[in-house]
């Protein structure tokens, strides 16, 4: 039976997604963590131990070097097991009146604004807004990668936040259309390559969920969720 070794990671000052090795291990058994994927199944430990080795420092974020002419942005990715022992993810359906990314597919979140100290602030911010749900940085587990969209000039940094219970949300109609609280393992699973889109990336993939499309920006903070809790390590 193969062992995940989980190392504990600290970001270094010039580089927070390059890891440092702090010596600090917790082992667990991927093939039971796999099975239980398999029922959709996967306790919050687990689920954290996995995740961890892709999550950066919440306090420093690493932008790309070609960020500087483009729009600051971030998302909260939340994760929650409101529902039992069964991970959900949340995400919106954005109002289809919007003048950008209307009808898409995403976590809550947008653009920095000028009074946001840090693009974290913009995240709950902007989740506040939109679903009404209060988040503060102490319930932030960290940062995926920086990611950018395919069809604007956006980038956008995704916090995460795993949660015992999905508090009471209340949707701005104006910026939300519908939300999708979806089963996290059932949805990562159904990655495919996004053909219809390989005109603008040649690695671009989806995900569905009750016949709706998770593509672009979103699809690649999915597919840093998936590289950690469904490929094997």
């Amino acid at each position: 039976m193969s062992t995940y070794r989980r190392k504990r990671w600290a970001a270094t000052a010039s580089d927070p997604f390059s890891p440092l090795f702090l010596a600090s291990y917790t082992s667990f058994s991927v093939t039971e963590f796999n099975q239980r994927a398999q029922r959709n199944v996967v306790q919050k430990e687990e689920l954290l131990q996995r995740l961890a080795g892709a999550l950066a420092n919440k306090k420093s974020v690493h932008m790309p070097q070609d960020a500087a002419t483009s729009i600051p942005s971030a998302v909260l990715v939340i994760i929650h097991y409101h529902h039992g022992g069964v991970p959900h993810v949340f995400l919106t359906k954005r109002s289809a009146g919007l003048k950008s990314h209307g009808s898409e597919i995403s976590f809550p979140g947008g653009r920095h604004a000028e009074g946001d100290a840090t693009l974290l602030e913009t995240a709950l911010r902007e989740t506040q807004e939109e679903v009404g749900i209060v988040f503060s940085p102490k319930d932030i587990a960290g940062s995926l990668q920086v990611v950018r969209t395919m069809t604007s000039n956006h980038y956008i940094v995704p916090f995460v936040t795993v949660q015992d219970m999905l508090p009471r949300y209340r949707v701005s109609a104006h910026e939300v259309e519908e939300v999708l609280d979806a089963p996290l393992i059932e949805t990562l699973e159904t990655m495919e390559p996004d053909t219809e889109h390989f005109h603008l990336s040649k690695n671009a993939y989806r995900f569905t969920y009750r016949g709706n499309v998770i593509w672009g920006a979103t699809a690649r903070i999915m597919i840093q969720l998936h590289s950690a809790l469904i490929r094997p390590s």
